[in-house]
């Protein structure tokens, strides 16, 4: 025991413990008392050397812990930096492809948009297109039914004149002829 300095007993205590059990054994041994087992409860001075080194040591323990603490720190926000970091990373990319997805959607909807319209603008050019087509056969029936409604008329009227025809040689010529063949007829007779 006593080749150990005070600090190696105050910081090795395992091995300050056997030198006492191995020392205090011998003399209680020769003293026919055997030591089973031994507890150390606590070592100290009279003039507190010993304290002096633990406050050293806790100061040393201290230091270390709240750099510890200082560099895991450190460590930690630099790790959530980077989480943080690959988050907005991770997020900006999202946003990127929901927003080509938004352009491409709205592409192709602007395409489909103008195929629809211009077949709509088709089917109303042909509509219009169909409406003057039946107009024009429509005026071009009304032109047919004047003209055969005129060929009647005509047709009407040369009955007519035929008829008035007939009816003015039945009421003058006839007549006419037979007062000409009465006269001819007396006058020869008369000669």
């Amino acid at each position: 025991m006593g080749t150990m300095t005070v600090e190696e007993i105050y910081s090795d205590r395992q091995k300050f413990s056997t030198a006492v059990f191995e020392t205090a054994s011998a003399d209680f041994v020769s003293m026919g008392i055997g030591i089973i087992s031994y507890t150390l409860k606590d070592i100290h001075d009279d003039n507190g050397y010993l304290l002096a080194l633990g406050k050293a040591r806790t100061a040393e323990v201290k230091r270390d812990a709240a750099i510890g603490e200082v560099q895991a720190m450190r460590d930690s926000g630099i790790k959530s930096a980077r989480a943080e970091q690959q988050q907005l990373s991770s997020k900006y990319e999202n946003d990127i492809e929901v927003a080509k997805a938004h352009r491409d959607f709205d592409l192709k909807k602007a395409a489909y948009d103008r195929e629809v319209n211009a077949k709509k603008a088709e089917s109303d050019l042909s509509f219009s297109l169909q409406t003057a087509k039946t107009r024009q056969r429509i005026e071009e029936e009304n032109v047919q039914v004047k003209v055969i409604e005129r060929q009647q008329a005509i047709s009407v009227q040369e009955q007519e004149i035929q008829r008035r025809q007939r009816e003015l040689e039945a009421s003058v010529k006839k007549p006419a002829e037979a007062s000409k063949y009465q006269m001819k007829t007396l006058a020869e007779a008369e000669k």
